[in-house]
């Protein structure tokens, strides 16, 4: 009986690590330089799924899609951030990238809100 008592602590405390551990690792955002914005961001889609995505064409041009309706910006990287055009604005926004895995966060500065996302392989609509 007691042995029955251990195993379930065990498999309590070990699916508590698990959690932990997961719930940590997601959190493990790292700050790109330039170099690396270009290496893991352009060319592919940021993206919340199944409402909103932004593609980051290699030559500088930025094609968003938002509810059905698409839009075109422009992209570049400045002083190791990713600057955009947004559709309602000429003027370059400028942001921090952050990564973990395919989970991109950008943010304008340290104490910015933050914008967050996926970054995936590019889906040419049709």
């Amino acid at each position: 009986m007691r042995s029955r008592e251990y195993a379930f602590r065990f498999m309590i405390c070990a699916a508590a690590l698990a959690f932990v551990f997961d719930a940590h690792a997601e959190d493990q955002f790292r700050m790109l330089d330039g170099k690396q914005i270009r290496t893991r961001v352009v060319g592919q889609d940021i993206t919340d799924g199944p409402h909103w995505s932004m593609y980051l064409r290699p030559d500088g041009a930025l094609i968003g899609s938002e509810s059905g309706s698409s839009w075109t910006g422009r992209w570049k990287i400045q002083n190791d951030k990713l600057c955009m055009t947004m559709p309602s604005s000429t003027s370059l926004v400028c942001n921090e990238v952050w990564m973990s895995g395919a989970y991109i966060r950008m943010r304008a500065n340290k104490d910015g809100e933050t914008f967050d996302a996926r970054v995936m392989a590019h889906q040419a609509k049709q």
